[in-house]
């Protein structure tokens, strides 16, 4: 039994630095690609829609067309990795998140 809860407890701390890492990557990837032609951080476009709605959007090949929707000047992004990394990183600032944006 104690080594099914240590495995879960790493299995889990793993995830969530993977997670971690891919909104980091979706920052950097907005503040290089995005922020200029849209005007305006990440935190803005992420509390644009709820979490589950960028989820739909992510879920249903829809979220590089929901980023164009609100930065029409936004490039079309077809890579899998930046939209994956750029989903985790709007999600986190979604209205219903709660989050607040760090000073970098």
């Amino acid at each position: 039994m104690k080594k099914i809860i240590c495995a879960l407890f790493f299995g889990t701390c793993l995830l969530s630095t993977s997670l971690y890492a891919s909104t980091v990557k979706g920052k950097v990837f907005y503040a290089q690609y995005l922020k200029p032609v849209c005007g305006f951080n990440g935190d803005v476009m992420g509390k644009k829609h709820t979490a589950n709605e960028w989820k739909i959007f992510y879920d249903n090949n829809q979220l590089s067309l929901a980023i164009k929707a609100l930065c029409p000047n936004a490039p079309l992004i077809t890579t899998e990795k930046d939209l994956t990394n750029l989903y985790h990183f709007l999600s986190s600032f979604a209205s219903d998140s709660g989050n607040v944006p760090s000073c970098n």
